[in-house]
């Protein structure tokens, strides 16, 4: 795992950055936000520049694709768990939307704005709503971690496995859980773990079949 690139910023395209590093140069695949924030960068600034990285191994060609911050790179493996969003989408829809603005419309269920992300209709801005709501959520400007999706996750680990066990895809389960406990949270507030968990359990198998 190659978990950043630092060096100097030799050339900067819409799509791509060249880095020197190490008597190396590193042909680095960006989002247009991340192309425009290297591009304003003074001569000075380019140097030692810090790329987090994702590497993306096909049988056919290796990629290496490069984030100025850790939100954009955490945001950018989020939208590929989205059916039908692959790589070269992901890039295309950062490249059009700020993490914040991505974040804050993923929440609000806003799918008008979403869709007018370029290459993004409102078939495929639902389906991110659906998967990534409240799964990503920005503490300050320049983090992004997994919200409180991640300890529901933990809180109903239990019934989440036992579920998994039986045969159901564990994607699928946790964002059951998940929306159930949106739903019957009023329920969930009034009784304890043990009478929670049976609730939820009762629900996921009337509803996964």
């Amino acid at each position: 795992m190659i978990n950043a690139v630092i060096g100097d910023i030799i050339q900067v395209t819409e799509s791509e950055a060249i880095v020197r590093a190490d008597h190396l140069e590193y042909a680095v695949a960006i989002t247009a936000q991340t192309a425009s924030k290297l591009s304003n960068l003074t001569a000075e600034q380019r140097r030692q520049v810090r790329l987090l990285t994702v590497l993306i191994h096909r049988d056919d060609s290796m990629t290496l694709i490069g984030f100025l911050e850790q939100a954009e790179r955490e945001a950018f493996l989020q939208l590929q768990t989205v059916s039908g969003i692959g790589v070269k989408q992901a890039l295309r829809i950062l490249g059009g939307i700020s993490v914040r603005n991505l974040v804050e419309a993923l929440d609000s269920g806003n799918v008008k704005l979403l869709s007018s992300i370029p290459g993004i209709g409102a078939k495929t801005g639902q389906k991110m709503i659906l998967a990534l709501r409240n799964m990503l959520v920005l503490d300050d400007p320049e983090s992004l971690v997994k919200s409180r999706g991640a300890s529901q996750r933990s809180q109903w680990s239990d019934i989440i496995n036992a579920l998994v066990d039986m045969g159901y895809d564990r994607r699928r389960v946790e964002q059951l859980i998940e929306e159930q406990t949106e739903i019957h949270k009023d329920t969930i507030a009034t009784v304890g773990q043990h009478e929670s968990e049976e609730l939820l359990f009762r629900q996921a198998i009337k509803l996964l079949g």
